[in-house]
């Protein structure tokens, strides 16, 4: 069985990653947290980590990249980042890091986001600039980052022209593509891309009902990273792989 370490073990995703490892096919043998995660072993040094693993796993806060680095530094072994929010400096941090070992990065590990990100293209190849482009992204009210990754990784497949626009004031130009942030309760996670035209609007939405989607994601990129030579991955890459099988 392949071993993982997960940061923010004890957060929410961390105890989804742990109840999920065995039917993945993995072992999570410990983890990074300011807090101890009932039943699995708990640092908060990377310099104290003494249990060994095939893959880091991260689902915790951007102030906690550098931990991440150093661990993947000191063990040479792959990392899935699902932690959004990065500063430009934090971004180059993660490109040099993929020169040393397999890294993928993606707002959103859900096979489902991956397959809306593959459709939103084709419907923009098919209708072309004329329509207006709005993303709305809806998460729970202890999200801290705004807009969501996944939205962000959405508008940035969709147009690499456009100025994006989140929240709105006033008219709307013809080269903007919003993104509106709506956050409150417990809601998982839903987008939805409006291709919004003179005479008809399309609409394209993915709704997560539970958060063991990103974990089964999380997992099925851990596999693909296990297999991969050091390079800046994402999910494009897991699809392909997969397809290609």
């Amino acid at each position: 069985m392949k071993k993982a370490f997960i940061f923010g073990i004890a957060g929410k995703m961390g105890k989804m990653l742990c109840d999920s490892a065995a039917e993945n096919g993995y072992e999570i043998v410990g983890g990074f947290d300011n807090c101890e995660c009932s039943g699995y072993k708990t640092f908060d040094n990377v310099s104290a980590v003494d249990v060994r693993f095939d893959v880091i796993i991260d689902f915790s806060v951007p102030c906690l990249l550098r931990h991440v680095i150093a661990l993947a530094d000191k063990t040479s072994v792959p990392v899935v980042i699902a932690t959004t929010g990065y500063n430009d400096s934090e971004l180059k941090n993660i490109d040099s890091l993929a020169e040393k070992v397999p890294v993928m990065r993606s707002g959103n590990y859900s096979m489902g986001v991956a397959a809306l990100k593959a459709a939103a293209k084709t419907v923009r190849s098919v209708l072309g600039d004329r329509y207006d482009i709005e993303i709305v992204e809806k998460h729970h009210n202890q999200k801290t980052d705004s807009p969501s990754g996944t939205a962000l990784m959405l508008a940035d497949a969709l147009s690499q022209h456009d100025k994006q626009i989140f929240g709105r004031q006033g008219k709307r130009s013809r080269d903007e593509l919003g993104i509106v942030s709506v956050r409150g309760g417990g809601v998982v996670g839903e987008h939805e891309i409006g291709f919004y035209g003179e005479n008809e609007i399309v609409s394209l939405s993915h709704s997560a009902r539970s958060r063991k989607l990103f974990a089964d994601g999380a997992f099925k990129a851990a596999d693909f990273l296990i297999r991969s030579r050091p390079g800046l991955y994402d999910m494009d890459d897991l699809v392909e792989y997969m397809m290609s099988r």
